[in-house]
This record gives C-alpha cells, sequence and structure tokens, in this order.
C-alpha cells in the first residue's frame, strides 16, 4: 500500500521544464542558490517552482527556504502535510502576508501556487521541506534582517550533498551591499560563503508587478521592454550585484492579492496601523530593485 501510494505521489509530482544554462547551478561544490525576485508577478514564482523541480531532479537532496517570517513555519509545515483542499489553503491564508492589508507581492495568487506546487514535491520525496526564513520572534534582539536570513541558510540542517534554494526579493540575494538613500544594507547573499553560493536575479522582458513603492501597494511598470529568450545566463563581472540573471524570455503580469486587497494608494497613512516593522517588509526595498 505504502510503495502504491509512493507511486501515484510521484505520478502528480509537476515535471520540469527545461531552462538554458539552469544545468550549471548543480555544482558539487554549490550548496546555497539564493535566488531573488522583485516581487508581485505570476511569472517568477512559476520560474521558481520549476527551478526547485528542475534541482530535485538531479537526485540530490533539495531543501528551499522562502521569505516568510519564522513565525510561519508550523502553518507552513501543516499546509505541507495537507492535501491541498481548501481547508489546506485556509492554513496559510491565516499569515500575516496573505492578511494584510499591504500587499507586496509575497500574498499573491502566484505565491499561493508556489506554495501548492511545493507542497506536490514535498509529498513526492522530491524536496526536504521548505523553511521560512524571515526574521521572527525567535530573532536575536537587534539582529539584522539580512544578516539573520543568511544564518538561517547556513544552519539548515540538511546533508553534505544538499541543495538549498532560497527565494527572496532581490536586494537580499545581491552579492554586495547597496546604499538606498542615507542607509547602506549588506545583502543576505553578501554574507553567504562566496566559494558555495550562487546567487540569481529573476528579469523578464519589461511588463508589471503587484508591490509596494513611494505611491503604494499596487500594479507598477516592472522594467522596460526588452526581447530576451528565456535562459540562465552568468556573470563573472568584478562589480556584479548577482552571478547569474534567470531570464523569463516573457513580460511579467502582475499577481493579484490573494485576499481580494485592492491598491492602497497612501501607505503613509498606514504605517502607524501595522507598526514600522511590518512595514518595513512590505516597503519596496524589502520587494526587490530594479
Amino acid at each position: 500500500m505504502i510503495a502504491i501510494a509512493a507511486g501515484l505521489l510521484s505520478a502528480i509530482a509537476p515535471s520540469c521544464a527545461p531552462v538554458a544554462g539552469a544545468s550549471r547551478l548543480w555544482q558539487p561544490e554549490t550548496r546555497w542558490v539564493i535566488v531573488g525576485e522583485m516581487h508581485g508577478t505570476n511569472e517568477s514564482p512559476d520560474a521558481f517552482a520549476n527551478l526547485v523541480c528542475l534541482a530535485s531532479a538531479t537526485g540530490r537532496p533539495v531543501t528551499v527556504a522562502v521569505e516568510y517570517t519564522s513565525d510561519d513555519q508550523t502553518a507552513i509545515d501543516t499546509f505541507l502535510a495537507f492535501d491541498g483542499s481548501s481547508a489546506a489553503r485556509a492554513v496559510l491564508l491565516k499569515l500575516f502576508l496573505f492578511t494584510s492589508k499591504l500587499q507586496d507581492g509575497r500574498g499573491s495568487v502566484a505565491f499561493m501556487r508556489l506554495f501548492e506546487r511545493l507542497r506536490i514535491l514535498k509529498q513526492a520525496g522530491r524536496i526536504d521541506g521548505v523553511i521560512a526564513s524571515d526574521v521572527g520572534r525567535s530573532t536575536a534582539e537587534g539582529q539584522e534582517r539580512n544578516a539573520a536570513m543568511a544564518q538561517t541558510w547556513t544552519e539548515i540542517a540538511a546533508p553534505d550533498d544538499a541543495i538549498i534554494l532560497a527565494y527572496v526579493g532581490n536586494l537580499h540575494a545581491m552579492r554586495k551591499p547597496i546604499t538606498i538613500g542615507d542607509r547602506t544594507i549588506v545583502p543576505a547573499g553578501a554574507i553567504m560563503p562566496v566559494k558555495r553560493t550562487v546567487t540569481i536575479n529573476i528579469d523578464g522582458n519589461g511588463g508589471k508587478a503587484w508591490n509596494c513603492q513611494d505611491d503604494g501597494c499596487r500594479p507598477h511598470v516592472n522594467g522596460d521592454p526588452r526581447r530576451a529568450a528565456c535562459a540562465i545566463t552568468y556573470s563573472t563581472a568584478a562589480d556584479r550585484q548577482w552571478d547569474a540573471t534567470y531570464e523569463l524570455g516573457v513580460p511579467t503580469t502582475a499577481a493579484l492579492p490573494t485576499n481580494g486587497t485592492s491598491a492602497i494608494a497612501t501607505p503613509s497613512s498606514k504605517r502607524q496601523e501595522i507598526g514600522a516593522r511590518s512595514w518595513q517588509r512590505a516597503s519596496s526595498w524589502a520587494g526587490g530593485v530594479r
């Protein structure tokens, strides 16, 4: 009976779409693949799900980390063990990123779709688990957010030959510090072991993304129109911010919030309502940079 159930799960596990250049990510010395996105598109979470699928096809153990507070770990584990029913979805829909009025893209229908695909991969034995790697109540007082994320990734309990794929806003995946206004941020990607880490920025051919910027949380222009082909390309430039670019090959579309929240035009008036720390999580620098 157990063998039959395992066979059925394997049969429903999503198939992987080939991506030119992806095989280079799975070099034996590579343990961490940090994938950055501009939050709020339909295409980026789908592309990341496919990347996880490709990693799982290597035969190496795979663990996924997502930019959700560590306080959400129990809910994520519960969802992964459920059957994908509306009751299972309700577990995730109670989380802050899905209930917040300030929807920065991580509570979108695309993220719900990503979680469903990760659930199927987990139950098919293709991935070992999903780690909520953003700061939470257990984070040491005063620890900087990016430093805490990097520490979580490096401390994930996984076999020596495992691949750990982290999915975050592309700022967190950067290789070098970045200055925004009067603040200099040392991204999590800049803290990771250099020789064992590959950082990636997902990029589309223009389009739209739903995220939070100075004018609020709504669909925004997501880069200039281009004609790049779908592929993962690599850079060796000394000043590179990411090691590679995951070219989607298509314009992006704005992923709507799962909770049906409409656009908010005056985010500054909402900061007092949800608190400074929550606003920081929903701000544009957390969601990505162009």
